[in-house]
């Protein structure tokens, strides 16, 4: 019996539903990371990719089925990969260089030691930015460490294109604020 389109109501509450029509721009963001310690990441900071979060899936045998999926018990999450700007005096490259070096040579550094060293994990925080440029959103990457530098490629044909480079991060968990 097909019903009226009229009294057809929806499963979604309408304060859930956005009033908000502007759409996310790519280039609305901003970086924010230990200041003092990585300066030129933070400003040089050309694209984010975002991460996958992954829940698998438990699985019980049916009888007339193959497999009943339940939910599973473990988040993992992907990594972060940054795109930086490649400055001509490479700082934004040393800063991730010797992240890098500094984590495999001194090892963890303990909470009691992180007064008179550099410590090895960093928050980072990736702030969405409105049409007006303001913040409305905030990602924050947990305990993050730099698992991969990439290479640089150096071109006598090229143009006026600027080098950059990406860093790849692991982190303990992403947090929405």
């Amino acid at each position: 019996m097909p019903q009226n389109a009229a009294t057809l109501k929806t499963q979604i509450k309408d304060a859930e539903l956005t009033s908000n029509v502007n759409y996310l721009q790519p280039t609305g963001f901003r970086v924010s990371i230990d200041r003092s310690r990585y300066p030129n990441l933070e400003y040089f900071v050309q694209s984010v990719s975002h991460p996958n979060m992954t829940v698998n899936p438990v699985t019980l045998p049916g009888r007339r089925v193959t497999e009943i999926p339940m939910p599973g018990d473990r988040v993992s999450f992907g990594t972060v990969e940054f795109t930086i700007l490649l400055d001509e005096d490479m700082k934004g490259y040393r800063e991730m260089f010797d992240w890098l070096n500094r984590n495999v040579n001194e090892g963890q550094v303990s909470a009691d030691r992180r007064s008179t060293q550099i410590p090895t994990h960093s928050d980072i925080t990736l702030s969405v930015l409105s049409s007006h440029n303001n913040a409305v959103n905030q990602i924050k990457y947990r305990d993050c460490i730099p698992t991969d530098l990439s290479g640089l490629d150096f071109s006598s044909t090229g143009g006026t294109e600027y080098m950059t480079f990406s860093v790849t991060f692991k982190f303990s968990e992403f947090i929405l604020l």
